[in-house]
């Protein structure tokens, strides 16, 4: 989701905005008391990290952030002694409450009178997100339960695990896609139909604010943008869902951490037994192969904030003599094999490294690069009448129907 990542991955990583968050314990909240653990959260150790990143880069379609930038993050926060722990949506309670934090940022260079003013701040806020989580739990007046992964790419994934190990809190195994999206229109508690709001806000000046009615919830990121626009950057935290609403059908994707995790482990596993780690890849999360070959030509630009590109390759083994072509927008969204359509969003489309068996991330192909071109069904949220209002192919742009994935390569 740009909305997402354009502040996280674009700082968290290189500025250490994360890693400059206050000194305080995990689990302590900054406005007061404590967050109680929950007996039924398993602590994540490097490698399940390390496979859910993995995984998570077949899961991100091209998109969801970098997975270089991605280890360097869950590697810094594991340096610092941070306790990684995820939680099952059936374990919440009913009346916890859990939410969704993240962050946004202009994507204008800060000037230097933003930057006198904001260096003049006495109690300038290193660590926006947790002070917007924060607020929210004020302004509410209960402590959340978990964290909500935003969605299921490299750097959106690894961003979500390190709020909540900073929070001291478990992030839960499910996220609001279940992959990687360009939107956050694309988000499964809007289209359950709950409410984002209220919504927790907060600047490095020290701002707090809590937007709470939305006239219409595609006014969530322009409000929120533009505070970002006038303060470089802008903590948020938002859909702050009972446990309730959580473990009802269609609120969440549930067990998206698990399968990101159990990818990783299929690829990790079949590189130490010298098998395919691309078909071990396929095979555990019921995928179907749509392509393999060399990259032979690649077009990229900036849309509005928007990676929009094509990519094409050209057939090797059992695809020699065929031509492959995809089109994205941050991720993947429309396949072709020789001018027939054999996958669109929101099913999968996932271009994975023969070398190093990680997806590749949008548009970081090089020419002659060997590839093979996965596809995997998504969430059954998304093939309802709401989910493909807002994530067929006509959504957009494309004059093509959605097809499921299976019926199109029966």
């Amino acid at each position: 989701m740009v909305a997402r990542r354009q502040f996280l991955g674009g700082l968290a990583v290189a500025a250490g905005t994360l890693a400059a968050c206050r000194e305080i314990t995990p689990g302590e909240s900054s406005t007061g008391g404590t967050r109680s653990a929950n007996p039924d959260a398993t602590v994540l150790d490097a490698m399940a990290l390390e496979d859910a990143l993995v995984g998570s880069s077949y899961l991100g379609t091209g998109g969801g952030g970098s997975l270089t930038a991605a280890r360097e993050l869950i590697a810094t926060d594991l340096a610092a002694g941070l306790t990684f722990t995820a939680l099952p949506v059936s374990a919440l309670a009913d009346n916890d409450r859990v939410a969704c934090p993240y962050g946004l940022a202009s994507l204008a260079p800060t000037t230097p009178e933003m930057q006198a003013r904001l260096d003049s701040i006495e109690n300038q806020v290193g660590e926006p997100v947790q002070a917007a989580f924060e607020a929210l739990e004020a302004h509410l007046d209960q402590k959340f339960a978990g964290v909500i992964l935003g969605e299921i790419g490299p750097l959106s994934l690894a961003e979500g695990l390190s709020i909540a190990a900073r929070l001291g809190v478990p992030a839960l195994d499910a996220d609001t896609v279940g992959r990687a999206v360009p939107e956050i229109n694309q988000h499964s508690v809007k289209v359950a139909g709950i409410p984002l709001t209220p919504i927790g806000a907060a600047t490095p000046f020290g701002d707090e604010l809590v937007v709470g009615t939305l006239g219409d919830p595609s006014r969530a990121e322009d409000i929120l943008r533009s505070v970002a626009v006038v303060s470089r950057a802008c903590g948020v935290t938002d859909s702050p869902i009972s446990g309730a609403q959580a473990k009802q059908d269609g609120t969440l994707v549930t067990g998206s951490l698990t399968l990101a995790r159990n990818i990783g482990s299929a690829v990790r596993e079949a590189k130490a037994a010298g098998g395919d780690p691309i078909e071990a890849a396929r095979a555990v999360a019921d995928g179907y192969l749509l392509f393999t070959g060399t990259i032979s030509g690649f077009d990229w630009r900036d849309e509005d904030g928007f990676l929009v590109g094509e990519l094409s390759l050209t057939g090797t083994g059992d695809f020699a003599g065929q031509r492959f072509d995809t089109d994205y927008k941050n991720e993947h969204l429309v396949a072709r094999r020789d001018g027939l359509v054999v996958a669109t969003c929101p099913d999968l489309i996932s271009v994975i490294d023969h070398d190093s068996y990680d997806g590749v991330n949008n548009p970081d192909f090089t020419h002659g690069q060997a590839v093979t071109v996965l596809a995997f069904r998504c969430d059954p949220i998304w093939r309802s009448e709401a989910g493909l209002k807002v994530f067929s192919p006509s959504y957009f742009g494309y004059d093509i129907d959605y097809v499921p994935i299976e019926q199109r390569l029966r």
